[in-house]
């Protein structure tokens, strides 16, 4: 199961990647121009003519000019089955944003907000290739890759791209309902100040994700110490922790997943002991973890129960197969009986009683009448 939900997360993570190095090339290869407003915001729509398609794997594309350190991008949002497109814009604290649709048109203009910034956007993680550590913006975690962009030899700026990391959570509940143990399923992007968690199979109204003030507005993603303090729904992650803490140095599964541990664990919980298996999955220096909880005593009742019946249907099988032979072998002998009783007529001649029915030659009675010709 982990390897699908890894398959999963890196094909999410592979088409992002591929969109931001498309439109890198579009920069080097002068097919993009920032020579004019109009030039920019024709990149904006060959941008959102790229969004729109993949709006289920990413959300925005973007791109950040200097020395002006403008920012240009194509975002979109999802409520229910509805898809709304916009058009962003920010310059220092300034940031623009306008309905649009999905070929770029404008619909809206919400003016400035001089509260609303990027902030997030570290741009210091990008060295050539990268990607930002997961991130809150607003009140939801995102993930940024991005690249340099070069233009006839000189640094112009940075090609970048988005997704929100709700479908992480939506994955792992999804697959979560699939499974007919006790488990429980988390991510976590690992980093070595402390892994930060982006998604778990348990319902998110139950188990709070974010680190929040009190009037509950969210602040950050919880790291993995931070999980493992709420002992009520995070008991898996104390244990976890715990052990983590007993083979590593700091505590993480940046670290543990680094060196040659074992990816396949027991610990066991207040309801029983637990089977924990990890996946890590990488792309330049994104390394997010996968972890799986499954209770044992679980896989092992199911185990038994596979083999009581797979024992019963064998011996089915095998009383089923006894009952043919002997039926079969019922057929055989009487059919075996007749054909040498026929054969013995034969040698003698009487080549009329062959032709009676099989009744009257096992009786001995004669009645040439009755040919075996005409019973057919």
């Amino acid at each position: 199961m982990l390897t699908g939900i890894a398959a999963e997360f890196t094909s999410r993570i592979q088409a992002l990647e591929q969109a931001v190095d498309e439109h890198t090339r579009n920069w080097q290869a002068g097919r993009f121009s920032n020579a004019t407003e109009d030039d920019k915001f024709n990149v904006f729509k060959t941008l959102l003519g790229t969004l729109v398609p993949h709006v289920h794997i990413y959300t925005a594309l973007h791109f950040v000019l200097l020395p002006e350190g403008a920012m240009w991008g194509a975002d979109s949002w999802i409520e229910g089955d509805t898809i709304w497109w916009g058009a962003m814009f920010q310059r220092g604290e300034v940031f623009n944003y306008w309905d649009s649709n999905e070929d770029g048109s404008i619909i809206t203009d919400y003016g400035g907000n001089q509260n609303e910034t990027f902030k997030n956007l570290n741009w210091s993680d990008s060295n050539s290739v990268a990607w930002t550590k997961p991130y809150l913006f607003t009140t939801a975690g995102y993930a940024t890759h991005s690249r340099t962009i070069f233009q006839n030899g000189t640094f112009i700026g940075v090609q970048g791209g988005d997704f929100g990391l709700e479908f992480v959570g939506d994955t792992l509940r999804e697959l979560a309902d699939t499974i007919p143990y006790r488990s429980y399923i988390y991510a976590f992007a690992l980093d070595e100040a402390g892994d930060i968690s982006i998604g778990s199979s348990i319902n998110w109204t139950m188990a709070d994700l974010y680190r929040r003030d009190n009037d509950s507005n969210p602040l950050g993603l919880l790291t993995l110490p931070e999980l493992a303090a709420n002992q009520t729904f995070w008991e898996p992650i104390r244990v976890l922790y715990a052990h983590l803490l007993r083979t590593t140095q700091n505590g993480t599964l940046f670290e543990y997943l680094s060196q040659t541990r074992p990816t396949t664990l027991e610990l066991s919980l207040s309801d029983g002991v637990y089977i924990v298996q990890m996946k890590e999955i990488s792309s330049y220096n994104l390394r997010w973890g996968i972890l799986h909880f499954v209770l044992r005593d679980d896989i092992l009742d199911a185990l038994t129960r596979s083999n009581k019946k797979t024992i019963g249907t064998v011996a089915g099988v095998v009383s089923g197969g006894i009952v043919i032979t002997v039926v079969f072998s019922f057929f055989l002998a009487t059919a075996l009986h007749r054909i040498s009783r026929d054969l013995v007529l034969l040698s003698d001649f009487k080549f009329k009683d062959v032709l009676q029915k099989d009744l009257d030659k096992s009786s001995g009675v004669s009645r040439p009448s009755f040919s075996r010709i005409a019973e057919l």
